[in-house]
């Protein structure tokens, strides 16, 4: 049984807080309540909502989904499980919980208490790195052609990650945990393999690469959109001030 004190009231829960994963915009926390798997996922920035999702206990069925609203004072279903979704009464019943949690794990969480970003090119440059200490891939050592791709691919990460916060929503979400969970936890699981599975898994391996690879490249089709924009834009202001016939 835990306990915190939030705006002088206390909130008690029976949770099991299984896993805390701080990420650069936001925490993500995995716990359980009577035998319910929950996920939240608490922003390091205002403009993110705040989202909690309710499991069963297979833990793949996703029961609830639930965001804060843009005044931080109440969690709205976004999703419920068919057989729930017309139960008002339930859908309320979510929504109070869900605030209650927040209320809890927003003082679990030191809010926004993340690293502190230099503002030097260079700095920040060396935290990135950081981030990718986990993807070292010592397979891939035994395949020249196929590591030459794969540090192809974390360099063109690392500067999208750079550019995290320009992104939308749910890209940032993407991108931040490819970084950060996704990429080390699939190195981790293949490297465990035997020598030989390894090889007869090498298809799979090209593969989750190749669908890595495509992720990046979409980024970077906007980002260079993005440059085109801005181009045009500067291009009308300079055409309209240094190019008036009047």
């Amino acid at each position: 049984m835990k306990q915190v004190t939030k705006n002088k009231r206390s909130i008690r829960f029976d949770l099991h807080i299984n896993e805390v994963v701080e990420m650069k915009t936001r925490t993500i926390l995995d716990m359980y309540w009577d035998d319910i798997l929950i996920t939240a996922v608490i922003p390091s920035s205002r403009p993110f909502r705040a989202t909690i999702e309710l499991y069963s206990d297979s833990k793949e069925i996703l029961i609830a989904r639930l965001d804060i609203n843009e005044d931080g004072k109440m969690f709205s279903p976004t999703y419920m499980k068919e057989e729930f979704a017309r139960r008002k009464a339930l859908r309320d019943t979510f929504s109070e919980f869900s605030m209650k949690l927040f209320a809890y794990l927003n003082s679990y969480i030191e809010y926004g208490s993340k690293k502190e970003q230099s503002t030097t090119d260079h700095h920040e440059d060396t935290l990135i790195a950081e981030e990718f200490n986990s993807w070292e891939f010592p397979y891939l050592e035994r395949h020249p052609d196929l590591q030459e791709k794969w540090i192809d691919l974390k360099e063109r990460t690392a500067k999208q990650y750079k550019r995290i916060e320009e992104l939308d929503i749910e890209e940032k979400f993407s991108l931040e945990t490819m970084v950060d969970r996704d990429v080390p936890s699939f190195i981790e699981s293949f490297e465990s393999l035997s020598s030989i599975n390894k090889e007869e898994k090498k298809d799979d391996l090209l593969k989750a690469i190749e669908d890595l690879r495509l992720f990046i490249e979409k980024l970077e089709r906007k980002e260079e959109e993005s440059h085109s924009q801005s181009f045009e834009k500067k291009k009308g202001i300079i055409s309209s001030k240094y190019n008036n016939s009047d």
